[in-house]
């Protein structure tokens, strides 16, 4: 037992020293380990870093180009807006102008209908006068030949009342005044009868209380 612990008193200075002598060699080499690894770590955080900054900057390139299209569609929206605005302003502003014209076509063409029926009225008015004055103009012109005729046999009867009375002479006078001469005075009283009948017929009231007789009877029967 002793002699144990002799041996493992002799072999633990040189074993001290061994580790001694190698331990700067292991540090060394631990420090230039782990010098390569944060060296390659940097290198991948800064290939890392470059990366996200790349990405950052197409994202911001991306960005403003998207913005740059927004504005520009926003700007495209707008100018279709006004142009879609003015549109419907035009066609309501033709609306209205169509539907005015429509409004007063209509109201001429209202006035057109009353003025024709107001002339078809007036037209009718004007038939029916001039029917009445056509008739009353034919029943003028048969009274005015009505007259003329009875004008004629009024002159045609004066004249023979003038030829008879100057045919008339003393002898025949005196016949007439003989209680015999019965039939000379008759004769001559319905020569005179007659001739004061075509006298009293050819006057031109006579004629017009005929005629107006005539017309009434006319009228009842239609």
């Amino acid at each position: 037992m002793k002699k144990a612990d002799n041996v493992k008193t002799k072999w633990f200075p040189a074993t001290l020293t061994l580790l001694v002598l190698a331990l700067p060699a292991w540090a060394q080499a631990q420090q230039s380990s782990l010098e390569e690894r944060l060296r390659t770590e940097l290198r991948n955080t800064t290939q890392q870093l470059r990366d996200l900054q790349s990405r950052q900057a197409g994202l911001e390139a991306a960005r403003s180009n998207a913005e740059v299209q927004r504005d520009a569609a926003r700007a495209q929206v707008a100018k279709l807006q006004a142009r879609l605005d003015a549109v419907e302003g035009n066609l309501a502003s033709q609306q209205r102008s169509s539907q005015a014209r429509i409004a007063a076509s209509q109201e001429r063409a209202q006035q057109m209908r009353d003025a024709y029926d107001e002339l078809l009225t007036l037209a009718k008015g004007k038939e029916t006068e001039r029917l009445t004055l056509q008739k009353a103009l034919q029943q003028r012109t048969a009274e005015l030949q009505t007259c003329v005729s009875r004008n004629e046999e009024m002159y045609m009867a004066g004249k023979e009342i003038l030829s008879a009375y100057e045919s008339l002479g003393a002898g025949s006078l005196f016949k007439m005044r003989q209680p015999l001469a019965t039939s000379s005075r008759v004769e001559f009283e319905n020569r005179a009868q007659e001739m004061g009948d075509r006298l009293y017929n050819a006057q031109v009231g006579v004629v017009r209380s005929d005629q107006d007789g005539n017309a009434g009877a006319a009228e009842n029967d239609g």
